[in-house]
């Protein structure tokens, strides 16, 4: 079972946003083992950029990060795939660019706030619920 619990879903016009909840606060973090599950169930997310307060790609700091931070970028990552599986582009022709930010409202109570930029409300659902399904799967795997 994932320590982290979606309690609020909101779309947007331009965003998705979600209230997130982390069992045993933000000190919880994959383990090596279970980032590596992810890097190899998703190869695209060792590329992404990130703005973090260690200047670090998103890679160098999966096992230090927190999962809603994780969410978010596993969100960000399916919403790229799908679209792209949807033939969406952008009005250069280029494929869409995905961005989200994750802020801490309540450290230790677990308590953060996800936001997903978004084109189409149904792929950023969907892709929240491959998110979800994913970093779940990869929560089951061992420390």
């Amino acid at each position: 079972m994932s320590p982290l619990t979606v309690e609020r879903v909101l779309v947007r016009r331009d965003r998705l946003v979600l209230l997130v909840c982390v069992e045993g606060g933000a000190a919880v973090h994959l383990s090596p083992n279970q980032a590596n599950y992810l890097r190899v169930a998703r190869p695209t997310l060792t590329r992404h950029a990130c703005l973090n307060a260690q200047g670090l790609p998103f890679d160098a700091i999966l096992e230090t990060t927190s999962l809603p931070h994780v969410l978010e970028h596993l969100i960000v990552d399916f919403q790229g795939a799908l679209s792209q599986d949807a033939g969406n582009r952008s009005a250069t022709g280029r494929p869409l660019t995905f961005v989200g930010t994750t802020e801490w409202l309540d450290e230790g109570a677990g308590l953060a706030r996800i936001e997903v930029n978004l084109t189409d409300d149904l792929i950023a659902l969907e892709a929240l619920k491959r998110a979800r399904a994913l970093l779940d799967e990869g929560m089951v795997q061992e420390p």
